[in-house]
């Protein structure tokens, strides 16, 4: 009787490194995964982050703004233009605010974050305005050059970090009505829909 030749066991080296992709793959989803409802935020209710800000359409040293305009519905973005989900979500984005660019009692402001502390103020602002020209957006963008606005952002969310990008909507009387994290297809609409709610 013949016996059957065994086949040999498969190496087990590779499950380390599955292990550890798998890992990665599920750290890097949990980073861009957007909130499904904008109320499931804790920041809900509480008080609009301080932000301390220089536009960068113009000189910095000439325009920068702490707070929020007073009385206005505010969405307050903040994104990179080296973060892709930032970039998908932005032209929808553009669209979405000049419809609302004739109504005086909303504001948009847009944040610019560099992509490393060594970034300058002026290169930060020459790819920003690169980008924008690349998908024909007329809105102003501003800079956090100390940091000071992310990390307020980030405290009102709960959260030790800011994920990108992220919309917070304040209402008239400086309160947050609504927060956006990361890219979803559907979250400009959803931002849409509150705006309206609260013009």
């Amino acid at each position: 009787m013949n016996e059957v030749p065994q086949q040999p066991r498969a190496s087990r080296s590779w499950w380390p490194l599955l292990v550890l992709i798998l890992a990665f793959g599920l750290f890097a989803v949990s980073r861009n995964q957007p909130v499904s409802d904008s109320q499931d935020s804790v920041a809900i209710g509480k008080s609009a982050p301080q932000l301390e800000l220089v536009r960068l359409s113009q000189d910095p040293s000439e325009m920068s703004i702490e707070g929020l305009p007073a009385g206005k519905v505010t969405l307050i973005h903040l994104w990179g233009t080296w973060c892709g989900p930032c970039t998908m979500e932005y032209p929808h984005l553009s669209e979405m605010v000049q419809e609302f660019g004739s109504n005086d009692n909303f504001a948009f402001i847009s944040i610019s974050c560099e992509a490393g502390s060594s970034e300058t103020i002026e290169s930060l602002a020459q790819r920003t305005q690169n980008f924008l020209d690349s998908i024909d957006a007329d809105t102003d963008v501003f800079a956090d050059p100390r940091g000071m606005s992310r990390e307020n952002v980030a405290k009102s969310l709960g959260k030790p970090h800011m994920y990108f990008p992220t919309s917070v909507l304040v209402d008239q009387q400086g309160t947050i009505r609504g927060v956006w994290e990361g890219f979803s297809p559907n979250g400009v609409d959803q931002m849409k829909a509150k705006i309206e709610e609260l013009l």
